[in-house]
């Protein structure tokens, strides 16, 4: 079976209009279970591993990389190590990633301002991890339990919407049942979870490098970080990903 660990990034809640945070971002890394130790240790050591780093600081995407938080003080070398051997955890012990985004100017300029893009974004990520496990070949590889960053704002409603999508009868419009995900979404703190860690560093990753590509569209300056967390991106996240990309709508 699969642990699925889920977060978000560039959660504004209702707020469609943040020209900050155009995208909603929604990813999932699925992790072998017999692998799930292996890669908290891995993590462990690797934050334990920078002097002046308490062994319990939380890796944490936009901190990490903007040397904010328990980073603070760390030179953007140090930063950058850390967030790539983390990364490297991905392909070194059979992690795959998915993920699903909403575009929140186009639903803030259309009739959709109803809607939360926080659950859109976990219904299209559920879809796609339902279709994604149920077409393994490995019958140890057909079932997925979601394990989910807190949100109080949301958690009510992920519980609603994923046990209705079990039972074949939810969902917001066309909708599939989600009968390879197993059991509920469990919530947890990402301060003591290095699972969902490792997938808000994905998360965070794919929303930033997402605006680094609309500022080289738009002839836009981009950073010597920007460019390093593009290839990191590139290496170590791309080739893992195995759903489809496409932003809604």
């Amino acid at each position: 079976m699969w642990l699925a660990y889920v977060d978000e990034s560039g959660n504004t809640g209702t707020n469609l209009n943040d020209p900050d945070q155009p995208i909603h971002w929604m990813a999932a890394v699925l992790v072998p279970e017999d692998q799930i130790l292996t890669i908290r240790q891995a993590l462990d050591g690797i934050v334990a591993s920078v002097s002046g780093v308490d062994d319990s600081a939380e890796l944490h995407g936009s901190e990490l990389f903007g040397g904010e938080g328990p980073w603070r003080g760390i030179t953007p070398s140090e930063r950058i190590r850390v967030y790539e051997e983390a990364l490297m955890l991905l392909g070194d012990n059979g992690c795959e990633i998915a993920h699903a985004s909403v575009d929140k100017r186009k639903m803030y300029s259309s009739n959709r301002r109803d809607l939360h893009p926080h659950i859109l974004a976990f219904q299209f990520l559920a879809e796609k991890l339902q279709r994604h496990v149920r077409s393994q070949n490995d019958p140890m590889k057909q079932r997925a339990l979601i394990v989910a960053d807190e949100s109080d704002e949301n958690n009510h409603y992920q519980l609603q919407l994923l046990r209705s999508m079990q039972d074949g009868s939810g969902g917001i419009g066309k909708s599939i049942a989600l009968t390879n995900i197993v059991d509920t979404v469990h919530f947890v703190e990402s301060r003591v979870n290095r699972g969902v860690q490792l997938v808000d560093l994905v998360a965070y990753a794919l929303n930033r490098c997402c605006r680094i590509w609309e500022k080289r569209e738009a002839g836009d300056s981009v950073s010597a970080g920007d460019v390093t967390l593009e290839e990191m991106v590139e290496d170590l996240i791309t080739p893992y990903i195995r759903t489809w990309r496409v932003t809604w709508p």
